[in-house]
């Protein structure tokens, strides 16, 4: 892969991403976690759990590390949790790796990135996606090979159950008594 970009006025907008990421990863997070919520049932009012949710604002720092030339992978430097759940399966991860993809570029795109800071964005997604589905096939079958760029943080898997809570409307009785 080629050099990060010289001080040029594409090299200032580039340097200006890599901070950005490193600075800001949470507005990057906000964008990816709305997008999540509205692909989801507007009925649910909430979309499931993330598998992703606490590790994209590392991920991105580590990104954007990355984007200033740190060679090691940005998957391997995050250090948080990755949730697995064998029930949504590996596309889940896919479709939650791919949004998060979408704003990472679109954020290059607006910020000024060209096409050495999307090579990297997409290198790191790639990583990222082969490792957690490797990870999550590991889950069930222990004797398949690890992933070939290890997760540098930790990895545990979500048990999803639903819920127990019983929804009563408001001002509806449940037949237990009030106490006041």
């Amino acid at each position: 892969m080629g050099k990060p970009p010289d001080m040029t006025e594409r090299g200032r907008r580039a340097a200006g991403l890599a901070r950005f990421f490193r600075q800001q990863p949470d507005r990057i997070a906000a964008l990816w976690r709305r997008m999540r919520l509205t692909a989801h049932d507007a009925e649910a009012m909430q979309a499931p759990l993330s598998q992703l949710d606490g590790l994209v604002e590392p991920f991105i720092r580590e990104l954007g590390l990355s984007l200033e030339g740190e060679e090691s992978s940005p998957w391997s430097r995050t250090k948080a949790v990755l949730r697995l759940s064998p029930e949504r399966g590996a596309r889940a991860l896919h479709e939650e790796f791919s949004a998060l993809r979408r704003c990472l570029v679109d954020a290059a795109e607006v910020l000024g990135g060209g096409d050495w800071e999307k090579e990297r964005i997409n290198r790191a997604v790639d990583e990222a996606v082969d490792s957690a589905v490797a990870l999550l096939q590991r889950l069930r079958d222990s004797r398949l090979e690890g992933p070939r760029v290890p997760f540098g943080g930790l990895v545990v898997e979500y048990f999803e159950r639903p819920s127990s809570v019983r929804h009563v409307p408001p001002g509806a009785r449940d037949g237990r008594t009030a106490m006041h």
